[in-house]
Protein backbone atom coordinates (compact mmCIF):
# COMPACT_ATOMS: atom_id res chain seq x y z
CA UNK A 1 0.00 0.00 0.00
CA UNK A 2 2.53 2.41 0.67
CA UNK A 3 4.40 2.09 -2.57
CA UNK A 4 1.31 3.46 -4.67
CA UNK A 5 1.85 6.38 -1.87
CA UNK A 6 5.27 6.91 -3.47
CA UNK A 7 4.03 5.73 -7.05
CA UNK A 8 1.97 8.93 -7.35
CA UNK A 9 4.33 11.30 -6.12
CA UNK A 10 7.05 10.28 -8.62
CA UNK A 11 4.44 10.32 -11.17
CA UNK A 12 3.51 13.63 -9.65
CA UNK A 13 6.81 14.91 -9.56
CA UNK A 14 7.77 13.72 -13.10
CA UNK A 15 4.81 15.38 -14.63
CA UNK A 16 6.10 18.66 -12.83
CA UNK A 17 9.04 18.66 -14.18
CA UNK A 18 7.66 17.96 -17.74
CA UNK A 19 5.70 20.85 -17.68
CA UNK A 20 8.36 23.11 -16.38
CA UNK A 21 10.36 21.83 -19.10
CA UNK A 22 7.44 22.05 -21.89
CA UNK A 23 6.64 25.66 -20.51
CA UNK A 24 10.36 27.10 -20.12
CA UNK A 25 10.48 26.26 -23.87
CA UNK A 26 7.16 27.52 -24.89
CA UNK A 27 8.94 30.99 -24.04
CA UNK A 28 11.27 30.38 -26.84
CA UNK A 29 9.18 28.49 -29.37
CA UNK A 30 5.94 29.80 -30.61
CA UNK A 31 2.63 26.94 -30.62
CA UNK A 32 3.68 23.33 -31.41
CA UNK A 33 2.86 22.33 -28.20
CA UNK A 34 2.38 18.71 -28.98
CA UNK A 35 5.92 18.52 -30.73
CA UNK A 36 7.36 19.92 -27.37
CA UNK A 37 5.22 17.44 -25.73
CA UNK A 38 6.80 14.41 -28.03
CA UNK A 39 10.08 15.75 -27.47
CA UNK A 40 9.87 15.87 -23.87
CA UNK A 41 8.44 12.16 -24.03
CA UNK A 42 11.30 11.35 -26.42
CA UNK A 43 14.15 13.20 -23.55
CA UNK A 44 12.36 10.87 -20.52
CA UNK A 45 12.74 7.89 -22.68
CA UNK A 46 16.39 8.29 -23.68
CA UNK A 47 15.18 8.32 -27.32
CA UNK A 48 16.44 9.97 -30.10
CA UNK A 49 14.03 11.91 -32.28
CA UNK A 50 13.61 13.08 -36.06
CA UNK A 51 12.39 16.04 -37.40
CA UNK A 52 11.23 16.17 -40.95
CA UNK A 53 10.06 19.48 -42.74
CA UNK A 54 11.19 22.51 -44.55
CA UNK A 55 13.99 24.13 -43.41
CA UNK A 56 13.13 27.57 -41.88
CA UNK A 57 10.74 26.17 -39.48
CA UNK A 58 13.15 26.25 -35.73
CA UNK A 59 14.21 22.73 -35.86
CA UNK A 60 17.73 23.75 -35.03
CA UNK A 61 16.32 26.52 -32.36
CA UNK A 62 13.95 23.49 -30.81
CA UNK A 63 17.08 21.42 -30.37
CA UNK A 64 19.32 24.19 -28.92
CA UNK A 65 16.02 25.50 -25.99
CA UNK A 66 15.67 22.20 -25.43
CA UNK A 67 19.23 20.98 -24.18
CA UNK A 68 19.38 25.09 -22.76
CA UNK A 69 16.64 24.09 -20.72
CA UNK A 70 17.64 20.83 -19.37
CA UNK A 71 21.26 22.25 -18.52
CA UNK A 72 23.22 20.02 -20.94
CA UNK A 73 25.95 20.36 -23.71
CA UNK A 74 24.77 20.78 -27.11
CA UNK A 75 26.45 20.52 -30.53
CA UNK A 76 25.02 20.61 -33.91
CA UNK A 77 26.71 19.29 -36.93
CA UNK A 78 25.27 19.88 -40.69
CA UNK A 79 25.46 17.11 -42.86
CA UNK A 80 26.84 17.53 -46.12
CA UNK A 81 27.71 15.06 -49.20
CA UNK A 82 31.53 15.20 -48.09
CA UNK A 83 30.82 14.30 -44.03
CA UNK A 84 32.81 11.20 -43.11
CA UNK A 85 32.40 9.36 -39.95
CA UNK A 86 35.65 10.71 -38.19
CA UNK A 87 34.16 14.29 -38.63
CA UNK A 88 31.48 13.49 -36.51
CA UNK A 89 33.14 10.95 -34.28
CA UNK A 90 36.86 12.02 -34.01
CA UNK A 91 40.31 10.81 -34.75
CA UNK A 92 43.65 10.22 -33.35
CA UNK A 93 46.28 12.70 -33.33
CA UNK A 94 49.55 12.95 -32.70
CA UNK A 95 50.62 14.88 -29.68
CA UNK A 96 54.41 15.59 -30.03
CA UNK A 97 54.93 16.39 -26.39
CA UNK A 98 53.34 13.24 -24.87
CA UNK A 99 54.61 11.18 -28.05
CA UNK A 100 51.71 9.53 -28.55
CA UNK A 101 48.49 9.65 -30.09
CA UNK A 102 45.53 10.86 -28.50
CA UNK A 103 42.00 10.40 -29.31
CA UNK A 104 40.30 14.23 -30.25
CA UNK A 105 36.86 13.79 -29.63
CA UNK A 106 34.34 14.96 -32.69
CA UNK A 107 30.99 16.35 -31.82
CA UNK A 108 29.01 13.12 -30.62
CA UNK A 109 30.95 13.63 -27.79
CA UNK A 110 28.30 15.64 -26.32
CA UNK A 111 24.47 15.43 -24.19
CA UNK A 112 22.13 16.74 -27.25
CA UNK A 113 23.22 16.47 -30.42
CA UNK A 114 21.51 17.76 -33.35
CA UNK A 115 22.03 16.07 -36.37
CA UNK A 116 20.99 18.92 -39.22
CA UNK A 117 19.74 17.38 -42.48
CA UNK A 118 20.92 14.04 -42.21
CA UNK A 119 19.52 12.87 -45.18
CA UNK A 120 21.98 14.84 -46.88
CA UNK A 121 25.21 12.79 -45.75
CA UNK A 122 26.83 9.72 -46.98
CA UNK A 123 25.37 6.02 -46.28
CA UNK A 124 28.83 5.69 -44.40
CA UNK A 125 28.14 8.82 -41.98
CA UNK A 126 24.52 7.77 -41.66
CA UNK A 127 25.74 4.26 -40.47
CA UNK A 128 28.01 5.72 -37.90
CA UNK A 129 25.98 8.24 -35.90
CA UNK A 130 23.28 5.50 -36.32
CA UNK A 131 25.76 2.70 -34.49
CA UNK A 132 26.37 5.28 -31.96
CA UNK A 133 22.25 5.87 -31.08
CA UNK A 134 22.17 2.39 -30.71
CA UNK A 135 25.19 1.57 -28.95
CA UNK A 136 25.64 4.56 -26.74
CA UNK A 137 29.46 4.39 -27.20
CA UNK A 138 32.03 4.64 -29.58
CA UNK A 139 35.09 1.74 -30.17
CA UNK A 140 38.50 3.34 -31.67
CA UNK A 141 41.28 0.50 -31.91
CA UNK A 142 39.17 -1.93 -29.70
CA UNK A 143 39.23 1.45 -26.83
CA UNK A 144 35.10 2.03 -25.65
CA UNK A 145 34.71 5.35 -25.09
CA UNK A 146 30.99 5.50 -23.77
CA UNK A 147 28.57 8.74 -24.76
CA UNK A 148 27.72 11.44 -21.81
CA UNK A 149 24.84 10.54 -19.87
CA UNK A 150 21.83 11.52 -21.03
CA UNK A 151 22.93 11.23 -24.92
CA UNK A 152 20.11 11.94 -27.44
CA UNK A 153 20.08 12.78 -31.22
CA UNK A 154 17.42 15.48 -32.45
CA UNK A 155 17.97 14.86 -36.13
CA UNK A 156 16.63 16.86 -38.72
CA UNK A 157 15.62 16.00 -42.25
CA UNK A 158 14.29 17.56 -45.74
CA UNK A 159 11.58 15.92 -47.02
CA UNK A 160 13.28 13.61 -50.05
CA UNK A 161 11.59 15.68 -52.70
CA UNK A 162 14.44 18.32 -51.92
CA UNK A 163 17.61 18.06 -54.44
CA UNK A 164 21.01 16.31 -52.49
CA UNK A 165 18.98 14.31 -50.15
CA UNK A 166 19.15 10.78 -49.89
CA UNK A 167 16.56 8.14 -48.41
CA UNK A 168 17.10 6.88 -44.71
CA UNK A 169 17.19 3.00 -44.82
CA UNK A 170 14.07 1.70 -42.83
CA UNK A 171 16.74 -0.08 -40.62
CA UNK A 172 18.16 3.59 -39.63
CA UNK A 173 14.85 4.85 -39.08
CA UNK A 174 13.67 2.50 -36.60
CA UNK A 175 16.52 4.13 -34.29
CA UNK A 176 14.40 6.87 -33.95
CA UNK A 177 11.43 7.19 -31.03
CA UNK A 178 9.54 9.69 -32.90
CA UNK A 179 9.09 11.01 -36.41
CA UNK A 180 7.94 14.96 -36.33
CA UNK A 181 6.62 17.12 -38.68
CA UNK A 182 6.69 20.58 -37.36
CA UNK A 183 4.63 22.08 -40.08
CA UNK A 184 4.39 26.13 -41.09
CA UNK A 185 3.12 28.32 -37.76
CA UNK A 186 -0.61 29.43 -37.44
CA UNK A 187 -1.44 32.80 -38.54
CA UNK A 188 -1.45 34.00 -34.98
CA UNK A 189 1.65 32.46 -34.30
CA UNK A 190 3.40 33.86 -36.92
CA UNK A 191 2.23 37.50 -35.98
CA UNK A 192 3.86 36.79 -32.37
CA UNK A 193 6.83 35.54 -33.80
CA UNK A 194 6.69 38.74 -35.32
CA UNK A 195 6.10 40.42 -32.67
CA UNK A 196 9.03 39.42 -30.50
Amino acid sequence: MGGDGRTKDLIATVSAISNGLMNEVAKVIIGKQENLRRITIGILSNGNMLIEDFPGLAKTLMANTFASALGCKFKRVQFTPDLLPADIMGTYMYDQQAGEFKLRPGPLFTNVLLADEINRAPAKTQAALIEVMEERQITYDGEEYPMSFPFLVIATMNPIEQEGTYNLPEAQLDRFLFKIKLDYPELHEEEEILQR
